[in-house]
């Protein structure tokens, strides 16, 4: 159960990285076209989408404990 405790954790942190390496590789691009707009918008929704399920997954995971409490 140790390790279910730290899920909400991990998905966010993964697709932070992930984010991280994508707006790092797609750098040159947008700088070649100028297009920061575009460039900024999506690494501000992925951020966005990273919180989100941060706070869903932990509340997902507090749910589940009192559930577990109960029985």
């Amino acid at each position: 159960m140790k390790g279910n405790n730290r899920k909400h954790i991990l998905f966010p942190a993964l697709l932070l990285v992930y984010v991280t390496v994508l707006a790092f590789i797609t750098y040159p691009r947008y700088e070649a076209s100028g297009d920061w707009n575009e460039y900024y918008a999506v690494i501000g929704v992925s951020l966005l989408l990273a919180v989100l399920l941060f706070f869903i997954l932990r509340r997902k995971q507090k749910i589940r404990e009192r559930f577990n409490k109960k029985e």
